[in-house]
Order: structure tokens, then sequence, then C-alpha cells
């Protein structure tokens, strides 16, 4: 009686023109991914990363500029970038230095640049394995929260943008006595100071 059912079960499926999917298939179905995450590192490499190369500014000419400016955020708005108000503001920068300290102790790896052209006598630059915060998303022009409107998946773009940073700086390995430029992001709610930390889209001797 069993293989009689089974053998309807199969002849009704197969006349009907359903087909059984996978669990993981049915889960794509439900919640399709969204085109921007798909494709972020390409968005990564054709755009967030000449963006930031095109716009950065010396820092210490960008330090002095917005210690110029009429307040913070008339410094930001002429400088720099903020999606929302609630937002910090996000500055794209190139600092040149010699490298003083390599931490890979922890994921969240960093190097120590001394400087030679900023007020500032140093800052941090990430070199993972992974990067904290969502620089490089928020300060990209091109897409916002509006464009996802799901925190969740507004926060794998920033996880997959940072990804694909990690992955083209793998080949970049600075060693401590190293001179090198770095062009990458950094956010401030006010004036920058000390510790500086810089979320980089390019490494180069």
């Amino acid at each position: 009686m069993s293989m009689r059912i089974a053998l309807t079960v199969i002849v009704v499926l197969a006349l009907s023109g359903c087909r059984i999917v996978s669990e993981k298939k049915l889960a794509a179905l439900r919640s399709p991914v969204n085109p921007h995450v798909a494709q972020a590192a390409e968005i990564y490499r054709s755009q967030i990363a000449p963006q930031a190369v095109k716009t950065a500014q010396p820092l210490g000419e960008l330090l002095v500029r917005i210690a110029q400016a009429k307040d913070f955020n008339s410094a930001c708005g002429l400088l720099g970038y903020r999606a929302q108000p609630e937002f910090p503001c996000y500055f794209n920068v190139k600092v040149s230095g010699e490298v003083a300290a390599v931490n890979t102790r922890s994921r969240s790896g960093k190097l120590t640049l001394k400087l030679t052209d900023a007020p500032l006598s140093s800052v941090e630059v990430q070199i993972g394995p992974v990067y904290r915060g969502t620089a490089l998303r928020d300060s990209y022009r091109g897409l916002s929260y509006s464009d996802f409107n799901d925190q969740a998946l507004f926060g794998d773009f920033a996880r997959a943008i940072n990804q694909a940073s990690i992955d083209e700086l793998a080949g970049s390995q600075p060693k401590v006595g190293d001179h090198i430029t770095v062009y990458g992001v950094f956010s401030s709610w006010q004036a920058p100071a000390e510790p500086l930390l810089i979320t980089p889209v390019r490494i180069q001797p």
C-alpha cells in the first residue's frame, strides 16, 4: 500500500510540474540577495577605491582647512561627507610616513605610521584580517541605506566592502622601517586628533 501511495505522489508531482527544492534554495527564494551586496567587490574596485584616491586630501592640509572653517559641521560639508545627520563625518585622506609598529596579534590588525607631512605625530592604519567600522561604506556617495532598507543587508554590504579592501591589499605587507603612502578614509565627530584610525584603499611605497 505504501509503495502505491509513493508512486501516486510521484505521478501527481510530475503531472503538476512541481519540483522539490532544497531548504537553501527555498531560503534564497524567500529572501533574494540584494544586488548591491552581491556586487560589493566590483563596486569597491570600480567606484569606492577610485573615488577615495581621487578625492584624497593630504592630511596636513586637511587639518589646517578644518581648523580654519567656521565650525566642524561647515568643515564636513566642504571637505568631507556625511550621508545622515546621525553619522560622523568621513574624510578621504592621503598620508605618508615611516612604519613605526605593526600589530598583528589582534584580528583587527593595524600599523602605526609615523608622519612626515602632518601636524599629528602618527596615525593608525587598519591592515586586517578584519576591519573595524564601516568607513568605506559610509564614505561612499553612490549608495545609502535607502538602497537597502534593511539593517542586516546594509551591514552585509559594509562587511563585503571591507573584505574587498582586505583582499585587494593582501599583497601589501609593510614592515617596520618601511616608508609608505596610504590613501584611505577616517571618520570623526569633531576636529580630528590622535589616535586617528584610517581604513585604507591603497598602500604604496
